[in-house]
């Protein structure tokens, strides 16, 4: 009690500096708090799962196409890998990611997913309200999200809504609370497997491991392909960062592990800020303590009873700082969910772990050094002078070196990667990129066989064509649109396929579906050959592909290029002896490379005539764009009705670098805290070095120096450190900058001035901070200075 009774008035008697110490360790503090739970989300996906660690995806690899790994369901039922003694259950689920249903007469689009019953025995979804699984055919899940887009504030259980595709109703059994992690799975709704005897869409299949099982093990035993396929498990809580095995149509959440590493370091910077600005500032203080430690050293105080000191007086300063932190931090979540796109994910658990370490690990680093001076300076050094001995100045100066480097630093990056944004963005994708529209009208669906009766269909694909005709003469009509047909945009929703040419090896590359109208809507230039003939290439043995292509396989004359793919890509009817081969593809066109992603991106065409399930894409001229946007809305109301969705070019482009622009603005944003810790850093240091040569000041004045002359003093010695500082960041940086790039085709040169312009911010708010104290320190008149 007396050692804490003595801590707070050593904090207020040292009030200036322990509120200084106080708002830079409140502010790094904040900042790592929000990057850590950022983090951790990122590395804790689908947390909430209380086996997330036996839970295992399968996945299927074919023996014609080795190492082409995707996530697959288990569809034979004998001697399979969920058969194997390891497992104790299987369950399966099927994504229809785009389905509609009808409450009250309004049509809602919902993603959803159909299970078995074991899918939430091995998946703890929690329950908010009603039952946790299905117990009925009839019954159906939501997530709370999607009952309150639905039915408002109303409660949903008993409610009931149309499933068209499947013509039955529904009732809403229970509602999902979405849970306190990020969850792999996205879905709306959860219905039952028993509805429809057979699905329209590939199942993926779900393993749970019995306890102490190794799935390494259990992959050895069925390393061997069956009927030319293997099946293997892979780990469910890696499927977040996994990047090598492929997903075809899966409602999976993908994240980035490059950028889980960028936004770590920029905390792990910013926490080391805040610590070299609160040793700095500590170092400070001790100083002036010098003769008061002194002092109890000569009266024999022990050196543990010192260092309890200093931990509780750090520590308070921690623990206060923790407080306004995390007050911070929950205030700025909003903002940083809504305009940065980084997720706070409240847990409090892990919230009370950071705090614990950070309350055990920051005080005790602080207190380390002051502690280490007091062990080993004599009683008489302490007793001299507050400036007693070399070693404070030099530890301040290198603290306010190491924080100048980390500022310089930390802006040159910030630049960097808004420029490399800028650089993308500006760059050409070998597209048209802006002015370009793709509207949902008739949704293709793969939901159950044989719901339909045959007069059904026919009356159903009658109502398609009509609807079809009248948009195709509205579309042709209409003085807006430049160009449409049916597809997608580039850079949008493509796959990877195998290819090989004569006596090659299998390659993967871009494949893309398209018409002649296609590449007439994006702008995209033949280089040689010829583009698409609907009359002599539809169901055709011809492909279009890019530059990077025939570089790919090595063609050099496109004339003679043959690309066989490793299965037909499409089925001729009526050719079904010819299925039986899979005969080489020509080549009959060369069009220039498009930019569909960081990396380069061959890609191959084939000829694919649009159907009533594609969406509709249509240019237009720019100055047309709200007139367009209603001219379609008003045509869907019109042919379709329900819910009206649209995108336009420009926003699929921006979103292939949201998350780059992201972390471009998590990092200038970062900067800016990492600055404002420093100044308040400099500020402690430079007031106290500024007051300590208040005399030496005077007698200057008094011989006859001018207020420059006093100035360049002053500033001299914190631009020397801010020189040495700059000089050592520079290839610290380069090699950040570096790493970073490796992920990129398309790199923005790194420019001299990115360096010129950290040194001038840094310069300028240094001057900032110190110009008012040195102006102060200046027109203080000698007499009063030399007195006090």
């Amino acid at each position: 009690m007396i050692h804490f009774k003595l801590a707070i008035r050593t904090l207020i008697h040292y009030k200036m500096y322990s509120v200084i110490n106080l708002l830079g360790m409140a502010i790094s503090l904040a900042c790592a708090i929000i990057i850590a739970r950022y983090v951790h989300s990122e590395l804790r996906v689908d947390g909430f799962n209380s086996k997330l660690n036996r839970i295992y995806m399968t996945t299927a690899e074919d023996s014609k196409a080795p190492g082409e790994t995707v996530y697959a369901g288990i569809y034979d039922p004998n001697g399979n890998i969920s058969k194997n003694p390891g497992v104790e259950k299987h369950a399966s689920f099927i994504p229809f990611p785009d389905e509609d249903i009808v409450v009250e007469n309004q049509t809602y689009s919902t993603a959803l997913l159909v299970i078995d019953s074991v899918f939430l025995q091995i998946l703890d979804y929690p329950a908010r309200v009603g039952v946790r699984n299905i117990l009925r055919p009839e019954d159906a899940l939501i997530t709370e999200t999607f009952a309150a887009k639905v039915f408002g504030s109303e409660d949903p259980l008993g409610k009931t809504f149309d499933y068209p595709a499947l013509k039955r109703t529904l009732t809403v059994a229970g509602v999902i609370r979405m849970p306190a992690y990020k969850s792999i799975l996205s879905f709306d709704m959860l219905v039952s497997s028993q509805l429809a005897k057979r699905w329209g869409r590939m199942k993926y299949s779900l393993i749970l491991l019995y306890p102490g099982t190794d799935y390494r093990d259990v992959n050895r035993q069925h390393s061997e392909f069956t009927d030319g396929t293997r099946y293997q498990l892979f780990p469910y809580r890696d499927i977040y960062l996994e990047k090598h095995v492929k997903n075809l149509s899966a409602p999976f959440a993908h994240g980035n592990i490059t950028y889980v590493f960028i936004l770590s370091g920029t905390g792990i910077l910013l926490l080391l800020t805040g610590l070299v600005n609160c040793i700095n500032i500590s170092s400070v203080v001790m100083t002036r303590r010098n003769r008061e430690l002194g002092m109890k050293k000569v009266f024999g105080a022990e050196g543990y009873r010192i260092f309890i000191q200093l931990l509780l007086e750090n520590l308070i300063l921690t623990v206060f700082s923790l407080i306004i932190a995390f007050r911070l931090a929950d205030a700025f979540s909003p903002f940083m969910e809504n305009r940065l796109g980084v997720m706070q994910y409240p847990n409090l658990r892990f919230d009370l772990r950071l705090s614990l370490a950070l309350a055990l690990a920051l005080p005790a680093i602080v207190s380390i050094v002051p502690f280490l001076r007091y062990r080993y300076f004599s009683p008489v050094r302490s007793l001299q002078s507050v400036n007693a001995g070399n070693k404070s100045l030099f530890l301040r100066k290198f603290f306010l070196c190491f924080q100048y480097c980390l500022t310089t630093g930390l802006i040159t990056v910030s630049l960097f990667f808004v420029k490399q944004l800028n650089f993308m963005l500006d760059s050409d994708p070998g597209f048209r990129r802006h002015d370009i529209i793709r509207v949902s009208f008739i949704k293709s669906r793969y939901t159950a066989y044989g719901m339909e009766t045959r007069e059904e269909a026919m009356e159903s694909q009658n109502r398609k064509e009509a609807i079809f005709s009248e948009l195709k003469q509205k579309l042709n009509a209409s003085p807006l649109i430049e160009h449409w047909s049916f597809g997608n945009f580039p850079v949008s929703d493509n796959y990877e396929y195998p290819f090989r040419v004569a006596g090659g090896e299998l390659q993967n590359t871009v494949i893309i579906g398209t018409d002649e109208t296609w590449f007439k809507i994006f702008d995209i230039k033949l280089l040689e050959g010829r583009l698409w003939n609907s009359e002599t290439d539809y169901l055709s043995y011809n492909l279009i592909v890019s530059e990077g292509t025939l570089k790919q396989f090595g063609v050099t004359d496109y004339r003679e290029g043959e690309l066989t793919p490793y299965e037909r890509i499409w089925r001729s009817p009526g050719r079904d002896e010819e299925m039986k081969t899979n005969p080489p593809n020509r080549i009959v066109g060369v069009v220039k490379d498009l930019h569909l992603s960081k990396q380069p991106s061959p890609a191959v065409f084939y000829f694919r005539k649009g159907n009533y399930g594609s969406p509709i894409i249509a240019s237009f001229a720019p100055e047309r764009r709200k007139e367009v946007l209603e001219f379609m809305k008003s045509l869907h109301d019109e042919l379709v009705g329900g819910e009206f969705t649209y995108s336009f070019i420009e926003d699929e482009i921006a979103k292939l670098y949201s998350e780059d622009k992201k972390v471009a603005v998590i990092c200038t944003a970062f900067t800016g805290m990492a600055i404002l810790i420093s100044m308040l850093g400099l500020l402690g240091v430079s007031l106290f070095d500024i007051r300590q040569r208040r005399r030496e000041i005077a007698i200057r004045k008094i011989n006859g120096a001018m207020i420059m002359d006093v100035v360049r003093l002053l500033l001299k010695g914190y631009f020397v450190l801010l020189g040495v500082a700059f000089v050592v960041s520079v290839p610290a940086t380069l090699f950040v900058i570096v790493k970073y790039l490796e992920n990129f085709a398309y790199k923005a040169p790194v420019s001299w001035w990115l360096f010129a312009a950290a040194l001038a911010i840094t310069v300028f708010i240094s001057l900032l901070t110190l110009i008012y104290q040195v102006y102060r320190a200046c027109i203080e008149p000698p007499a009063e200075a030399v007195k006090n």
